[in-house]
């Protein structure tokens, strides 16, 4: 997939996604739709990788680790399916690889 393919599909799911407050229900499609939506985030982030690298004939080992680390913590996601419990660890890890994800994406633009 091109990185204009994935980046469409990320706005797709973001435009799918539904805000849940307190008291509603949670449907599987609410956290399934996150961890498809990373899956897509960490790609188009590694293709960026690669293209600035290709651009400044530098590597970041710092980016490297976050996307390491990124892709690592995605392997701990986990699809629902109805009846299963949203739990807390599943909220948190989609911030413990969104986290990694921005870091990377700052300290390419800061040494472009």
């Amino acid at each position: 997939m091109s990185l204009d393919e994935l980046i469409a599909n990320l706005e797709s799911l973001i435009g799918q996604m539904e805000y849940v407050k307190d008291g509603d229900f949670v449907f599987a499609r609410h956290p399934n739709l996150f961890v498809d939506w990373l899956e897509d985030a960490i790609t188009v982030c590694k293709e960026l990788y690669e293209r600035f690298k290709t651009k400044t004939g530098t590597t970041l080992p710092n980016v490297e680790e976050w996307l390491s680390m990124a892709e690592r913590r995605h392997g701990f996601t986990r699809k629902v399916k109805f009846g299963d419990m949203v739990l807390t660890k599943d909220h948190n890890l989609i911030i413990d690889i969104m986290k990694p994800l921005e870091l990377a994406l700052r300290e390419m633009e800061e040494n472009l």
